[in-house]
């Protein structure tokens, strides 16, 4: 590793602190390096306040003239919730600007560069871009395809079934998957299930540390069927809630709701009467959110397959086997020369679980 990416790993490394809290802005990270020693680090804490770069100049002070800097994504030039980082920079007197990713804002790509360059900046791209564009997939996908970045996550027997055929699923995996699980929650803006799950498991989605960062809570619910006890909707935290909803009646069940701060986003329905996915995920996209950790259930994991709206594939599989059970992905026939393939990308033994990671074809 030279000097470079020592550099843009530790950028990278700011960068993360601001997980959960920037959005729907990126997690952004920034160094000041000068003599090839670090004299400050900033990222972006919170949406709507400095951004990294701003943060690491604040840091250094004067220190900064013709230092270097390392950026985990191109500045800003433009003046939204608060001035452009561009002309801090220049300001501030450094020498050279190192940025691992440009911004996929049409409004920024490359016109943050120039606005560099044109005074007399010295400006180098691409240093750990993959990393940097990992750590942003959300902000990428909103940006390029109108919506969140969807990981699908679905525990399974070894035969395929999520449950037995009478809907118990605690716990197909084992404990060491299930923090797995759990950690990963944390890495997303928000985490998705069906109506059937909330329904039979009545889950709270709720991080083990709820002090900290709470992605939102999503559930589909076509006909807006959530029971008014649902942990979901009745908890202290019910304004990280989000109701995905066809139905347009405004009646009884949605004006409680509305009033104990529920968001209700109506989405329009697909030819048989059910959420079409896609507008369901521009909707979430609009409303800040970039992320999206879905948990299933099965015509959920279903709908999203089928439309190809998955961009993570993420299989544990237990070793048990039940013979009978719900199936993990419901609502669709293919036949194998129809068949959905994937391409395995990473293979991990967790606990005495198997956790496949993978992406659609």
């Amino acid at each position: 590793m030279n000097n470079h990416e020592k550099y843009m790993k530790m950028a990278l490394h700011a960068a993360e602190k601001g997980r959960g809290f920037t959005s729907p802005n990126p997690v952004v990270g920034a160094v000041i390096v000068k003599d090839e020693q670090v004299i400050a680090t900033g990222y972006h804490k919170v949406f709507g306040k400095e951004h990294a770069e701003v943060n690491a100049l604040k840091e250094a002070g004067s220190d900064a003239i013709n230092a270097d800097m390392y950026v985990t994504l191109e500045p800003c030039n433009i003046f939204g919730k608060t001035p452009p980082c561009t002309e801090a920079i220049i300001k501030a007197g450094i020498n050279r600007v190192f940025i691992a990713v440009l911004d996929p804002n049409p409004k920024i790509t490359g016109k943050g560069i120039k606005k560099l360059e044109e005074n007399g900046i010295e400006v180098e791209t691409g240093i750990l871009e993959s990393e940097a564009s990992a750590i942003n997939r959300g902000f990428f996908s909103v940006m390029e395809k109108k919506r969140p970045w969807v990981t699908l996550k679905m525990a399974l027997t070894t035969d395929g079934f999520i449950a037995d055929l009478a809907g118990k699923s605690q716990w197909i995996t084992s404990a060491e998957a299930r923090n797995y699980v759990k950690s990963q929650r944390l890495l997303h803006d928000s985490v998705m299930v069906g109506m059937g799950t909330v329904i039979k498991d009545n889950p709270s989605l709720l991080p083990e540390n709820t002090s900290g960062f709470i992605p939102y809570r999503i559930i589909t619910d076509d006909i807006l069927n959530v029971p008014y006890k649902s942990k979901i909707v009745s908890d202290e935290f019910r304004k990280k809630t989000i109701i995905l909803t066809c139905n347009e009646s405004k009646g009884k069940k949605y004006i409680h709701l509305n009033n104990a701060g529920v968001k209700i986003i109506n989405v329009q329905s697909d030819d048989f009467g059910w959420l079409n996915m896609q507008k369901a995920l521009t909707g979430l996209a609009e409303n800040g959110i970039t992320s999206v950790y879905c948990e299933g259930g099965g015509m959920l994991a279903g709908s999203l397959i089928t439309e190809k709206l998955v961009d993570e594939l993420q299989i544990l599989i237990a070793p048990k086997i039940i013979g009978e059970g719900i199936f993990s992905f419901s609502g669709f026939m293919k036949s194998l020369d129809e068949s959905i393939n994937l391409e395995w990308q990473e293979i991990t033994k967790m606990g005495p679980d198997v956790l496949l990671k993978g992406k659609l074809l």
